[in-house]
């Protein structure tokens, strides 16, 4: 199995890591990437209590965020997680992601 969960609104957080840690615990070898755009990425300026046990570190879940997004919400990448990828153009993953196979979920 293999997923792309797409973040565009902040409020969606729980929800998806939600539905990742479910995926996780049913199918151990699935591999799911969650591509973070927008208001999304105001997790990563704050602390916001949002719990990544389980998800970061796995090496089947791929956590990537856009260099636009970081630059809107002057976020600093050399903050973030090393298991945070950054990319130029995240819409171009996505696209690439769906003609890899990966069922596509907005939240």
């Amino acid at each position: 199995m293999k997923v792309v969960f797409h973040v565009v609104e902040y409020e969606k957080w729980d929800e998806t890591l939600s539905n990742v840690r479910d995926i996780v615990e049913t199918n151990p070898d699935a591999l799911i990437e969650i591509v973070v755009m927008s208001r999304a990425a105001i997790l990563f300026g704050q602390y916001a209590g949002y719990d990544f046990a389980g998800i970061e570190g796995n090496p089947n879940v791929t956590v990537t965020i856009g260099e636009k997004s970081l630059k809107d919400h002057r976020l600093d990448p050399s903050l973030l997680s090393p298991s945070i990828k950054v990319e130029k153009l995240v819409i171009t993953k996505l696209v690439e992601l769906q003609n890899q196979g990966y069922a596509y979920i907005r939240l």
